[in-house]
Parts: structure tokens; C-alpha cells; sequence
């Protein structure tokens, strides 16, 4: 057994489930992608701690007996079923339509003797499609002529992310999901070497999926290549009714072209506003406690997926409710997905932002493992809960196949900034240093934007066999936020930061 993995799988078994405690495991059907699990059986110790799993199972895959981690709050609880109660909401629901009714009647004979009026629009929940300000918000609130149409395809404040690879004919394939106002998950596809008809656009129009998020989830999206049977296979994790940890598939050989991803019969229950953050062949949340752990497929020694998975801490606590980013600390997949293989930024209990390299004290580390950069950042204090996202290049002609790293970040006053390792004024085998910058095309952006950012997917193997290396930065390093709700994209010019654009939602 390779050390530097956490529990390796030797065979392809029909499932084995790594936990930690008080979580549990549903089996569920076995699917074609080979990640639902007909069976369970027990796991083993990680870092001296207990590791257990349940071979319960419940008729409902969704559902569970077992409460999450914390009580839900009032608001959360499930309603009793009252037949009085159901007669009373009748009847107030036949009111209110009556008064609505004569509402709009009399409202709109209002609007027709003053011509002198002018509708006001209301913003700021993202329903509806409504002419608002140019710097809407962004906190200032002066008037200005410039009107935005707001989506109607994305909530105001959605989260967002985003994941890709390069194709072998030299173009890029993206994919970046969000929230739209009823809750459900959408997403919406690029491929960079084409553009849609009659824009000049490569992203087409979004595409909704059956999910169970609940309101105002997180979303950690990755990509898993892997021969010709991954490839490439894009994988969704989200946070679903109470707080359980589930995710989807989607892989265009097959058809439907999505399908529920395994995590969804691994009952793991995160804090009540945690986020999560995929880079294959890992996620990562915050448990209940500020607690940060990761799922880690458990690869072959071959680096091929199985219908395996680890969930294990990783001793960091978070702020409640921080925000998390994951990159890959190697060029090379085979580096990137064993101990000390990604680095996770969070923000602190003191609210500074924050990074660790997992096991970067443990004794089966690679001895020969290379640090592309400290993990002493600049003090960066960021709002409670603020967005931030990050993400890995290669440097260039390294050797040690080390990384760059870039991580954008809100402040205060609604500026995104950057912080990133510059590698070119250091020797050769030192670790980078942190810089910050204040891009113009990163200012101005609405307060309660989220931020995703692109890292192109990494493979030990190809549809070709070959490996797929971390590419240094290209023109697909990218990035995602909202301004006066339309989602901006931007990409990173060699050292310069240029807006794409606005991708197009209805």
C-alpha cells in the first residue's frame, strides 16, 4: 500500500465507505457510472480516529431518521399536518386571490388617469427581470442613466462555480453552475473554439437539472478524466434538505446525459451554511462544529476512480459559515491526489483569510515533496463570510512540476483583489511569494456576489493513455462574479486581468 494515499483500494469492491463518526451510510442501485453502491461494509482508522459505517437501510434514499449534527432551527422543523389548519389556509388563500383580484383591477385603473407616473421597479431578489442601476449593488446608491436588465435564469447572490479541461483538438469545455430564484441548479456551457450562433459568445443557453439543493446552497463543481470511460465526467457537489452533502454526474456518453452522483447514498451532514469546494479527487466542507473535512475517492493504485469513498477531518476549524476553495499543490495528478497533494484557503476564526497544505507534517509524505509556495499569507482581514475563490497553474518549464496560485477576493468596500505567488523573483527551488493587486475589472461588483474561478482538470490518463498535466496560465484561467446581477467573466492576460464579458442568461 502506498503511504501517501489515505486508504487505498487494492480491488474494485462493491462498496467500502470511510466515515467519521456519527455519520452514515444508504446503500443505493448501482448505476452505469459505477458510482451508486449496492453494499456496505465497515472501513478503517485514519489518524488514530474512528472510523464507522451503517449498513441501515431506509426506504426513502433522501430522507433520513437520523437528525444532522445540530438541532434545525423553527423555521426548519416539519410542519404538523392539521386538517383545521388545512380549512383555515383554504380560506385565507380564496381571500387573499379575491383581494388580488380587485387589486389589480382597481390598480390598473389607477395607472391609466396618471399618465404622469412611472413604474418602480423592485431588485435585489433576482425573480424578475427589472431595470435598475448600473453600480446596483455595489452600496452606492446615486442615480445614474445606465439601466441593467437583471436575469431571470440566476438569484441574486447564486453561487457559482466553475470547472473545465482541454480537449484534444486544442479547445476548452466549461462548465459553470448556479442557483436560479426557485432553487433549482442550472448551468450554463462554453467551448471556447466555437462560438454560438450569432454571438460572439461560446456560452450556450442555460440548462436546469433535477437536484435537491436547498435555498441559497453552495456548489463545488470539478472534473474527473480517466480513459475513454471518464472522459471527461463533470461532477457537482452541492448542500441539500438538511444539510446533507449530495452531488451529480454529468457525462454526455451517456444518455440522460446526468445522473445522481454516490455521494447521495453517503448520509454526510454538513454545518447549516457550509460550503463546499471539489477539485477531483477531492470536496471539501465544514461540519457543524467549523470543522473542515474532505471526501476523497479512494483510487486505484493506478489512479482510476472507484465506487469507494473517504470522509475524514483534516484538523482545521473555520469561521462558521467560511467559505472554502480548494487548488491542486502539483502539475502532476499522480502528486496532486496523495498527502499533501491540495492546498484548501479558508477564512479564520480571527476573519483573516487563511491556507493549509494538508499533511505536510506527516511522516509518509513524498520526502521529496516540493513546496510551490508558504503558507503564511499577507493579513487579509475579509467580511464575515466573504467570498473568495482560487485557483493553480503550472510554472512554467518546472521541473519540480510546482504551481502558481491566484485567489480573488471581496472586500468591504465591493472591490475584488488578487493575491497570488509570483515565482519569477525567487531562485529556482524556493517557494514563491504573495503579491496583491486591485484589477479596475474587478471593481464595482454587487456585495453579495459569490466568486468562482477556473483550474482546468488534471489526469494520470487520457482517452489517448497519456497523462493530463496542469497547464501553466492560459487564456482559460477565468473567473465569475455578479454585477448588477449578470454574471462577469474574466480572464487573466499574462499579468494583466481583461473582461470577457457578461455570460448570457435570459
Amino acid at each position: 500500500m502506498d503511504p501517501r494515499h489515505y486508504n487505498e483500494a487494492t480491488t474494485q469492491p462493491g462498496l467500502e465507505v470511510h466515515l467519521s463518526p456519527g455519520l452514515e451510510v444508504v446503500p443505493g442501485e448501482h448505476t452505469q457510472y459505477g458510482h451508486h453502491f449496492p453494499e456496505t461494509r465497515e472501513g478503517a482508522n485514519y489518524d488514530g480516529k474512528e472510523i464507522a459505517a451503517s449498513t441501515i437501510v431506509y426506504p426513502d434514499p433522501y430522507g433520513s431518521p437520523q437528525p444532522p449534527l445540530y438541532e434545525l432551527p423553527a423555521s426548519e422543523q416539519p410542519a404538523r399536518r392539521r386538517r383545521l389548519w388545512l380549512v383555515g389556509g383554504a380560506v385565507a388563500a380564496i381571500l387573499i386571490i379575491i383581494g388580488a383580484v380587485l387589486g389589480g383591477v382597481l390598480g390598473s385603473r389607477a395607472a391609466g388617469s396618471s399618465s404622469g407616473e412611472s413604474a418602480v421597479s423592485q431588485s435585489g431578489g433576482g425573480a424578475n427581470p427589472t431595470s435598475t442601476p448600473s453600480d446596483n449593488g455595489t452600496g452606492n446608491t446615486s442615480p445614474s442613466n445606465t439601466t441593467t436588465t437583471r436575469p431571470e435564469s440566476i438569484r441574486q447572490g447564486s453561487a457559482l462555480s466553475v470547472t473545465g479541461w482541454r480537449r484534444s483538438d486544442g479547445g476548452a469545455e466549461m462548465h459553470l453552475f448556479y442557483q436560479d430564484p426557485q432553487d433549482g441548479l442550472r448551468y450554463s456551457r462554453c467551448d471556447t473554439s466555437r462560438s454560438i450562433e450569432g454571438s460572439d459568445s461560446c456560452w450556450e443557453a442555460p440548462i436546469s437539472f433535477h437536484s435537491f439543493a436547498k435555498p441559497d446552497t453552495r456548489l463545488g463543481a470539478s472534473t474527473l478524466i480517466f480513459g475513454d470511460l471518464y472522459q471527461p465526467q463533470t461532477q457537482l457537489f452541492y448542500i441539500g434538505g438538511r444539510t446533507r452533502l449530495m452531488g451529480t454526474n454529468f457525462n454526455s456518453q451517456y444518455t440522460p446525459p446526468y445522473s445522481e452522483d454516490s455521494i447521495n447514498d453517503v448520509q454526510v451532514f454538513t454545518g447549516l451554511n457550509s460550503s463546499v469546494t471539489a477539485y477531483w479527487p477531492w470536496a471539501i466542507y465544514q461540519d457543524s462544529t467549523g470543522e473542515l473535512l474532505h471526501v476523497r475517492n479512494q483510487l486505484l493504485r493506478n489512479w482510476s476512480p472507484t465506487t469507494t469513498w473517504d470522509v475524514n477531518r483534516i484538523n482545521i476549524t473555520a469561521i462558521t459559515a467560511s467559505r472554502l476553495a480548494i487548488v491542486p499543490m502539483s502539475a502532476n495528478f499522480s502528486r496532486m491526489a496523495v498527502k499533501g497533494g491540495y492546498a484548501i484557503f479558508y477564512q479564520a476564526p480571527d476573519e483573516t483569510l487563511a491556507v493549509s497544505i494538508t499533511d505536510l507534517d506527516s511522516p509518509e509524505l513524498d520526502p521529496d515533496y516540493p513546496l510551490s509556495w508558504q503558507t503564511e499569507l499577507p493579513t487579509i482581514t475579509l467580511p464575515i463570510a466573504g467570498p473568495f475563490s482560487a485557483f493553480s497553474v503550472a510554472r512554467p518549464s518546472d521541473p519540480l512540476q510546482r504551481v502558481d496560485t491566484y485567489v480573488l477576493y471581496l472586500d468591504a468596500e465591493a472591490n475584488i483583489n488578487v493575491l497570488y505567488t509570483d515565482s519569477s523573483s525567487v531562485s529556482a527551488n524556493s517557494p514563491a511569494e504573495w503579491e496583491t493587486i486591485q484589477p479596475e475589472v474587478l471593481q464595482g461588483v454587487d456585495r453579495d456576489t459569490d466568486i468562482a474561478c477556473l483550474t482546468l482538470a488534471s489526469s494520470d490518463r487520457s482517452a489517448a493513455g497519456n497523462p493530463v498535466l496542469l497547464e501553466p496560465a492560459s487564456d482559460e484561467n477565468r473567473c465569475y462574479f455578479q454585477r448588477a446581477g449578470q454574471v462577469v467573466e474574466v480572464r487573466l492576460d499574462g499579468q494583466e486581468w481583461v473582461e470577457v464579458g457578461s455570460v448570457p442568461m435570459p
